[in-house]
Parts: C-alpha cells; structure tokens; sequence
C-alpha cells in the first residue's frame, strides 16, 4: 500500500485587489493601491491532500473576504502601511482558525504620486510615476500562546541613477 507524506504544504488566495481611500476633512486624499496573496498553511491541511477530506479548508473566498473586511475596518493608519496591513492580515487568521499554524501574507503595492497644478499638490489626483513596484511579506506562526512574526519588504524594477560622486575607491590594485 502506497502512503503519501506531505513535507510542506500552503494554499490560499491570490490577486485581492484593495484600494483603501482615506477622504480627509480638508479634501485632502491619501490612497492606497494592493494586490494580496494570502497563504495558509498548517498539519491540520494534510488530510485534504492524503484523504480528500476539506474539512479544515478555509475556502479562498472566506480568505478574500477577511481581507476585504480588514480593509475596510481596520483603522487607516493599519491599512495605508503595507507591511502593517500584511501583518494584520496574517495575524487575524491565525487567532480565527486554530488549525492554521502560519498565515503567509503578500502585498504588492502600486505606487500613486499626488498630481501638481499650478506648482500645488491636489489634494485628491493622483498619477502613476515610474515602474517600480514595493512588496512586503508578513510571516505570522503561532508559537505556544503567542504569535511570531517576521517581516521582509522591498522594490521590483527600481532604477537609481546617481550621477556624481559615483567613483569606485579603495579597492584591490594588481
């Protein structure tokens, strides 16, 4: 009789498109611009690979659905810094579904550049400036009573040009 054994295994929900706008008293506008990949993973998973038994699946629409409500609920400040809002993500689907032992959370960000006129930011026109896109990833396990998190943020495609005092020195001469 064959047995199959699972080394690692995650699943989840990809490409939850959030656009959070937070409308100021003044007009002033801040927006926030992400795509969220939301992994679960955890040994309460396995019999849905080994036995075909979903019982312990959270479904991917649920998944999307707690971000959505994340988004919406969460107070600004928690929403509008990716690697914040990712962490919150992860962290609440840990405490929800006791079965899942890490909560993997990927936000990409597209970055919007507040429009000038007349040589004034508009307080709600935004425009896309450069190719670069920021990302982070949250890592929420749980670790007995509490939670572990760990963080890794960065840029895709960011050019940098630095055109003076740009000279290579103090290195190894021949």
């Amino acid at each position: 009789m064959e047995t199959s054994i699972i080394k690692s295994q995650a699943y989840g929900k990809d490409r939850v498109r959030v656009v959070r706008v937070v409308r100021h008293p003044d007009s002033w506008q801040e927006i926030a611009d992400y795509s969220v990949c939301v992994l679960l993973s955890g040994e309460a998973f396995e019999p849905s690979y080994t036995k075909g038994d979903n019982k312990m699946v959270v479904a991917t629409d649920s998944q999307k659905n707690v971000v959505y409500y994340l988004a919406k609920t969460l107070p600004a400040d928690r929403v509008m810094v990716p690697e914040v809002f990712a962490s919150e993500i992860a962290a609440f689907m840990v405490k929800k579904y006791s079965h899942v032992t890490t909560c993997h959370v990927k936000i990409t960000a597209k970055p919007w550049e507040r429009m000038r006129f007349e040589g004034k930011a508009h307080p709600h026109s935004f425009s896309r400036e450069g190719k670069e896109t920021r990302w982070t990833e949250a890592f929420v396990t749980r670790k007995g009573e509490g939670l572990s998190v760990r963080m890794n943020s960065g840029f895709y495609d960011l050019e940098v040009l630095k055109t003076t005092n740009s000279s290579f020195t103090d290195f190894w001469r021949d």
